[in-house]
């Protein structure tokens, strides 16, 4: 079983969008490996892929698997690499089995959860852990701001602000999700962007020795509210924009040139930029884990045919921390 994409979605992706599909797997090749996948990553750079816009990776073609981060169980081998039981991660594609070339696949260690993966110790902790302390650098006593402060990896960066003694405010879109951040998390403040006349003016209130690093992952009026509010050598890192996902064109942004006048810096990245650090940075989430210094959440949705809805509800922003699908699946036809 797989699902495939049937047309490129005009604003938020449909159910029509997408099809399942039931083809047979074919028999392995030499150094090909067969993947029973048990879960997916859903992650908001999906709706670019499947936007056939220009992106660091090549679009999902219209009939073609979408593309998604997975996790899953090694069932059979023609690799010397790859064993039977083995649990491996890689772009396993939103489908039931999956069959890659071995150096498509990572090993995974086994005294952690596979799934983990996917989340804190996958792409979404590593892109959490470089935006800190790559690129943003934040030091003691410094105010940093973060954009979709509840998400996935939002919330390990509001968590690692804390642990480098700044004061962390997050803004994000429901009570519920304030009082997650503040409460759980421990940071120091959480604004709710829809309920607030003006975002600016609240950023203020709640910064008001003003914003030195902002993580941003909307862009549009989210980031023109938090520039107003950049002090001087301000860092804004730009980690997404999923404020444009779903439109041709992105959301204007007005106030850009406080850039200029607050000699500030915009930098933009993919965590792939990293490659040759992951083993370090895995170590340090690893280690933060065991001391409970990261506390991640995971929305789950179950089911290979509601990945679909799962990415529908993380654009709309739905979910509290880290969206996955649980895949079911019967034997394979090979």
């Amino acid at each position: 079983k797989r699902v495939i994409l049937a047309k490129r979605p005009v604003d938020l992706p449909k159910d029509e969008d997408f099809s399942v599909i039931e083809e047979p797997i074919g028999q392995l090749k030499e150094g090909e490996v067969l993947v029973k996948v048990e879960w997916l990553s859903v992650d908001a750079s999906q709706r670019v892929y499947i936007s056939g816009q220009r992106s660091y990776t090549d679009p999902v073609p219209v009939g073609g698997v979408i593309k998604g981060l997975g996790v899953g169980q090694v069932i059979e081998s023609q690799s010397h690499a790859f064993k039977k039981g083995n649990y491996v991660s890689g772009l396993l594609g939103w489908q039931e089995y999956s069959k890659l070339p071995a150096n498509h696949l990572t090993l995974l260690p086994p005294h952690e959860n596979p799934r983990l993966f996917l989340g804190v110790l996958g792409i979404t902790g590593l892109t959490a852990y470089f935006t800190v302390n790559e690129l943003a650098k934040p030091k003691p006593g410094e105010t940093m701001l973060v954009s979709t402060a509840a998400g996935a990896v939002g919330s390990l960066i509001c968590q690692m602000g804390k642990m480098k003694g700044c004061k962390v405010i997050g803004l994000t879109g429901s009570d519920e999700k304030c009082q997650y951040l503040t409460r759980e998390l421990g940071i120091d403040g959480a604004i709710n962007y829809k309920k607030v006349e003006n975002l600016s003016q609240a950023i203020k209130a709640a910064c008001p020795d003003g914003v030195d690093v902002y993580i941003d992952n909307v862009g549009g009026e989210i980031l023109d509210a938090a520039l107003l509010n950049i002090n001087k050598y301000a860092r804004i890192v730009m980690c997404g924009a999923i404020s444009s996902y779903n439109k041709k064109t992105a959301p204007p942004v007005h106030y850009y040139p406080l850039i200029i006048s607050m000699s500030a810096t915009i930098v933009g990245f993919i965590v792939f930029d990293f490659k040759n650090k992951y083993g370090l940075a895995t170590k340090h989430l690893s280690k933060w884990l065991q001391q409970k210094k990261l506390k991640f959440s995971e929305h789950i949705v179950d089911g290979l045919e509601n990945a679909p809805s799962a990415l529908r509800l993380l654009l709309k922003g739905e979910n509290t921390g880290k969206v996955l699908v649980r895949v079911t699946s019967g034997s394979p036809k090979l």
